[in-house]
């Protein structure tokens, strides 16, 4: 697992004045909103004796703590200190970590790492959300698998034809028809292209439909299927934002936009579908061994249609180089005596914090 990414943490409609704890990284969050409605995300550990926040409450612009009511600005700054009376001069080591947040697409996103604003890599974009022409479907799905194996399966063009199938002669037959046509590739032309420095594509060309898949950053990933007449296409256009909530676990939440069929009842077939796709891919990765990939290819047999996924390794191999890979052997050893927090931008500024950041190591012969 990686920091210094941006990673969907809950739907935005979930987040209210009330507390919602959520799990990043192997580590608790606690999300709220303020007066405003700004969606503010703090390391969920109070620093004064390890309390909850997402068990206290949310007060005006503030959390408190529920074991001794400390309250906790969106900033991170403690702002009030109950036993040391009103007034009383707040020490600064009492902040706890507080992460830039951004609502898109209907999520909420969390960056969790301490770059500062002008080097972090950027969220995947879904420009068809709320385009004119265009119907956006979302989902939320568990995985009990490790993040790297949920992200290479979504850059797997292979694996279709023989994990899934749509109907035929039953239902929408266009909708099957090409979707089955993707699952059977006979490609014309396939490459891989570098789409700057956080991001690969791997792109398949037929007779049939063109394919496209590829990753932005760690862990958000796109595939789009493209048939039809050239001058007017039909598309459908998949795009998953994978969250580690800890080495063996992920939540993926999970968009279909197209430009065709878009009634209600069409909506419905859809969705019916993607359930389908995705039990079946969770039940085959879920499977795999080990359950998390290797740095490299030494005990796998790679072959040319896995181009994407090596360039994606090689990735994977810079990031924990810049000493971005949680050390998860040392904060599952020293999880009964160590609470961590991920470090935010705020500790490149100031010094002095109760809570330990969070291990990481650099590139080794360790998992990622």
């Amino acid at each position: 697992m990686f920091i210094n990414f941006w990673y969907a943490a809950e739907r935005a409609s979930a987040v209210t004045d009330k507390p919602v704890k959520t799990r990043m990284l192997g580590q608790d969050f606690v999300l709220f909103r303020d007066t405003r409605g700004e969606v503010h995300c703090l390391a969920n550990t109070c620093i004064h004796r390890g309390g909850s926040l997402a068990e206290g409450k949310v007060r005006g612009d503030r959390i408190a703590c529920p074991y001794h009511g400390w309250q906790f600005a969106g900033t991170g700054e403690c702002t009030r200190i109950p036993s040391l009376g009103s007034g009383a001069n707040i020490p600064g080591r009492t902040r706890v970590d507080a992460y830039p947040t951004q609502e898109r697409y209907g999520l909420v996103f969390v960056f969790l790492g301490d770059l500062p604003d002008a080097e972090r890599p950027p969220i995947m974009a879904v420009p068809e959300w709320e385009l004119d022409g265009w119907q956006v479907l979302t989902e939320v799905f568990d995985w009990q698998v490790n993040f790297q194996r949920s992200v290479e399966n979504s850059l797997d063009a292979p694996h279709a034809e023989f994990v899934h199938e749509f109907g035929s002669g039953q239902g929408p037959g266009q909708v099957n028809g090409q979707a089955n046509a993707a699952l059977s590739l006979e490609p014309e032309k396939s490459w891989v292209e570098e789409r700057g420095p956080w991001s690969t594509a791997h792109l398949i060309q037929t007779k049939a439909i063109d394919v496209e898949h590829g990753h932005l950053g760690i862990s958000h990933t796109w595939t789009f299927l493209k048939f039809g007449a050239p001058e007017q296409p039909s598309c459908f256009r998949f795009y998953t934002f994978i969250t580690p909530v800890d080495e063996n676990r992920v939540r993926r939440f999970f968009f279909h936009a197209r430009n065709i069929l878009l009634t209600e009842a069409m909506g419905g077939y859809v969705l019916e579908n993607n359930r389908k796709a995705e039990r079946e891919d969770r039940l085959v990765v879920e499977e795999l061994r080990p359950g998390i990939s290797g740095p490299d290819t030494t005990h796998e047999f790679m072959v040319e249609d896995d181009r994407i996924m090596l360039r994606y390794r090689e990735k994977l191999r810079d990031w924990d180089a810049r000493g971005w890979r949680i050390d998860s052997d040392t904060v599952h050893r020293n999880a009964r005596r160590v609470a961590y927090a991920i470090p935010s931008p705020a500790r490149r500024e100031q010094k002095g914090w109760v809570l330990d950041a969070i291990p990481v190591s650099r590139a080794s012969a360790h998992s990622v």
